[in-house]
């Protein structure tokens, strides 16, 4: 198994986690935030999907599909807002649209470009393009555990139980 087949796997399955996490979450569930500043999952997925949009076209060398309005309000260090107006639909398709581009890229993209030095912005946790790469596999756990949050806050069963 190469890198590459690593995370196209993440990305895989953390489709399907996030598929199972929202099949039972109603509009309003999905705009649950459980405290101030907190999380909502429709904002979780688009900041998937707006980040993973800049990465790419920080790797790729293109400009990014999402507006700058999307990505100062979903991009990374931005501030989750309640009246965002995102639908769950919404949401969902920038999320799954975004994964099977992202999916594409990491299919298509050279490995003999992972050990070339990061973007600029990226290079401090990140030091080489394949570091990049791993990120993207990895980013949308680092928010499952958030969406989780909120599932047990609303009462909702357990995903996983052993």
């Amino acid at each position: 198994m190469t890198p590459k087949d690593i995370v196209l796997n993440q990305l895989t399955s953390s489709q399907w986690l996030y598929e199972q996490a929202l099949k039972d979450l109603s509009e309003q569930d999905t705009r649950f935030q459980p405290f101030p500043g907190a999380n909502h999952v429709n904002w979780i997925l688009a900041h998937l999907a707006v980040s993973e949009d800049s990465i790419i076209a920080k790797i790729a060398g293109k400009p990014p599909r999402y507006s700058d309005t999307l990505q100062k309000s979903f991009g990374g260090g931005s501030t989750c807002r309640a009246d965002d107006g995102l639908t769950k639909a919404d949401a969902w398709k920038m999320y799954s649209e975004q994964g099977r581009l992202t999916a594409e890229l990491v299919r298509t993209f050279p490995e003999s470009r992972y050990d070339e030095p990061a973007p600029e912005s990226l290079r401090q946790m990140f030091p080489t393009v394949g570091a990049v790469v791993g990120l993207i596999g990895a980013h949308p756990f680092w928010h499952l555990g958030q969406v989780t949050f909120n599932r047990r806050a609303l009462k909702k069963p357990m995903l996983f139980s052993s």
